[in-house]
């Protein structure tokens, strides 16, 4: 009996040990299950992430490629309407110069037209008077077409000129003063502007001597220079402003204006004596030459001979932010006819206008 009993403890002691056992090694997988499921979705939480924010950068690169492409295409649409808008200026100049000139032939034929029929009147009215035997040995010749000039009245400025079409006018100082062509141009910046350079196609050599310059040359309706006394007679009578017209060989355009322009006399080296608060596009370059004498290969009136140099004439002071009487060419080049301010370098300008208005 007790045999019995010791056996049934000993059994129950193992069975109790063998349960706990199990228990355990069950409790030590689940909590191993637990961690490896913890784990693998970390990894797949990690890997969104990741993926999420490669997707991230893709939109980041493509939203910058975007505005690259949208910032080109308002800067070719920008180039495009100011391309568009300077062939609209330049057609529009050479039709005022059409005109001009087809309003000068229209009044050289009305001229001669009159001159003519007055000149028969006139041979008719001989004719009254010489006997008809006679006839024969009085016959006066035709009527010569360059017989008359046509009249053209003169104005004391563009400004004046009752037209708005842009083409060479008579302008006089003043009552005492001889009339001189120059070239109006009656469209652009509200018309009334009096051309005093003008250079776009190269044709012309503008490194001259000081008597040149002085005097002027060229002609109005291609590449030319007004004079320096011209300048100096219009801008000392009553205040004058200025305008330069610029463009380079890639087409960009630009202007600088100058609300008072003022130039010396002959005695003063036709000096920029006045030069006016600035306005454009263009950059403010001028005012570097402001109170500097005129300068010719023949007439250095600076200390370090620019006008050779520079192979220009100009208001050189020591030496140029502006050379616009200089070379003709598309190149980086101090000797060409530039406007440093307008793309900070000294590459040669294809077109340059200076122009004046009275401000009163």
């Amino acid at each position: 009996m007790k045999s019995s009993v010791w056996f049934a403890l000993i059994f129950a002691a193992i069975s109790a040990c063998a349960s706990d056992e199990v228990t355990s090694e069950k409790a030590v997988d689940t909590n191993s299950l637990a961690d490896e499921v913890t784990g693998f979705s970390l990894e797949m939480l990690l890997a969104k992430l990741d993926c999420m924010e490669h997707k991230f950068l893709e939109l980041q690169v493509e939203l910058h490629e975007h505005r690259e492409e949208v910032a080109q295409n308002r800067a070719a649409q920008e180039k495009t309407l100011g391309d568009f808008l300077w062939a609209i200026h330049r057609l529009e100049s050479d039709v005022g110069r059409n005109v001009s000139v087809l309003q000068d032939q229209s009044r050289q034929i009305l001229a001669q037209q009159t001159a003519c029929a007055n000149h028969d009147q006139f041979r008719q009215k001989l004719f009254d008077f010489i006997p008809k035997q006679n006839h024969s040995h009085h016959q006066l010749p035709g009527c010569v077409a360059s017989a008359l000039k046509p009249h053209h009245t003169s104005f004391s400025s563009c400004k004046e000129v009752p037209s708005n079409v842009s083409g060479p006018y008579l302008i006089r100082i003043n009552n005492e003063s001889e009339p001189f062509t120059a070239y109006c141009e009656q469209q652009a910046f509200d018309g009334g502007w009096l051309v005093v350079q003008h250079r776009f196609d190269g044709s012309l050599d503008f490194f001259r001597y000081w008597a040149e310059y002085r005097d002027g040359f060229g002609d109005v309706q291609k590449e030319f220079w007004l004079g320096l006394e011209k300048l100096h007679q219009l801008t000392s009578a009553r205040p004058y402003e200025l305008i330069v017209e610029i463009k380079d060989f890639s087409g960009n355009y630009g202007y600088a204006r100058y609300n008072a322009f003022e130039v010396g006399s002959e005695s003063e080296k036709y000096s920029l004596k006045t030069l006016g608060t600035y306005s454009g596009t263009a950059g403010d370059s001028l005012v570097y030459h402001k109170g500097s004498p005129f300068s010719t290969k023949d007439r250095e009136n600076n200390s370090n001979n620019c006008a050779t140099m520079y192979e220009g004439g100009w208001w050189y002071k020591q030496c140029h932010e502006v050379n616009l009487n200089g070379r003709y060419e598309n190149a980086d080049n101090t000797k060409a006819m530039n406007w440093y301010a307008f793309k900070n370098n000294r590459i040669g300008m294809s077109y340059s206008k200076m122009m004046i208005r009275p401000l009163k």
